[in-house]
């Protein structure tokens, strides 16, 4: 992978993490207005000790994972990170537009 395009990957990566753990301050926040959190696999956690478990330290521990194994996975995990990094931004656009506005 090109220089140009490992640090675009460390960028997404970083803003992955970034969106990650406002999603998990802003999901409690908007749980405590009375909304209701839309993600059946992350409602089931909510209130356990596995949201903030999932939420702050295993997603960040896959992500680094990804960025070590990054030469084995090639080029194509550029277009795969787009698709969570595209959907968590979409998710802080709904959250400040729709709940916090």
């Amino acid at each position: 992978m090109r220089e140009s395009k490992e640090r675009l990957l460390w960028l997404l990566l970083i803003g992955i993490w970034a969106f990650n753990k406002m999603d998990f301050f802003l999901t409690l926040e908007a749980l405590e207005k009375g909304f209701v959190e839309a993600n059946p696999l992350v409602d089931s956690m909510i209130g356990t000790h596995e949201f903030p478990l999932v939420k702050l330290v295993l997603i960040p521990l896959v992500l680094f994972l990804i960025w070590r194994l990054r030469h084995k996975i090639g080029e194509r995990l550029l277009v795969y990170v787009w698709v969570p990094f595209i959907s968590y931004f979409s998710l802080m656009v709904y959250f400040r537009m729709i709940i916090f506005r």
